[in-house]
């Protein structure tokens, strides 16, 4: 549970709770230094709060070439979801795609979703993080 107690703590005092890393990068799940392992980072502070919920930064790094919905090839991306605390999900809505893990390299496609955001869910990752991040963004 330390991500969902840091998280609720970062917001609110900014990156000072962050002091151990040189970024705004909490790590969920994995290593950002190994790149033969699924990695979840999140950035904690909010890009923006409004009537459609909270957006935030995200970046993923897979341990095999992986296919997102649309058939897309990576091995990382970052993104900004959208969490809507109220429905206890949240949805991709701009995503930058890497053939290199860990945000190596020119990223090879940026895609807007906003007309057709696509859920967050880390499908095949062990640990799944998809509800202990929604659940720290919320502030539950």
């Amino acid at each position: 549970m330390r991500f969902a107690a840091l998280l609720p703590a970062a917001v609110l005092f900014g990156t000072a709770a962050l002091a151990q890393s040189p970024s705004n990068w909490f790590t969920v799940t994995g290593d950002p230094e190994r790149a033969a392992v699924d990695t979840v980072q999140v950035d904690p502070v909010a890009v923006t709060r409004d009537a459609d919920g909270k957006t935030m930064n995200i970046r993923v790094s897979r341990a095999a070439l992986r296919h997102n919905w649309d058939g897309v090839p990576y091995r990382s991306y970052d993104a900004q979801v959208v969490f809507r605390c109220a429905e206890r999900r949240a949805e991709y809505r701009v995503v930058t795609y890497y053939m290199a893990p860990l945000w190596r390299g020119d990223p090879h496609l940026t895609v807007d979703y906003a007309d057709r955001p696509q859920p967050m869910l880390f499908r095949d990752a062990q640990p799944n993080p998809t509800q202990r991040i929604v659940r720290a963004a919320c502030g539950d």
